[in-house]
């Protein structure tokens, strides 16, 4: 499977941004939610940084980085829920997105099995011969 490049298609930006609103959406109605790896955390914490999340730039929801959010959790519900030959592309996609959230060293997902579309294959060179 071909997933893409070293740079996030605009698919995957799309869909980061449409979880981010979700996400976004989600904590205006319950401002106490958090990921459950943080839920230890006072409640009075949360809920500001909740508040402020949507607010202040470079500030992302609890639990964004780590594609824990509640939007991530319902989109891999919506994942599950695809026919059997979708999911293995939608879940790819998903972790490219959530891998292109912030600046990463590692590869991305699917970036071993990726190749450059070779457009220029059946073109003849200068001369006009063909390769």
């Amino acid at each position: 499977m071909n997933a893409g490049g070293p740079l996030p298609s605009s698919a995957e930006r799309g869909l980061n941004k449409r979880l981010l609103v979700e996400h976004f959406a989600h904590l205006e109605g319950q401002p106490d939610w958090v990921p459950s790896a943080l839920h230890r955390w006072p409640r009075a914490v949360v809920r500001l940084h909740n508040r402020l999340s949507p607010r202040l730039p470079m500030t992302h929801p609890l639990g964004w980085i780590e594609g824990t959010t509640w939007a991530d959790d319902e989109e891999r519900e919506r994942i599950d829920g695809l026919a059997d030959d979708k999911q293995e592309s939608a879940r790819t996609l998903h972790e490219r997105a959530v891998f292109f959230r912030v600046l990463r060293t590692g590869s991305p997902p699917g970036w071993a099995d990726w190749k450059p579309e070779d457009d220029e294959a059946d073109e003849t060179d200068d001369r006009g011969e063909a390769d």
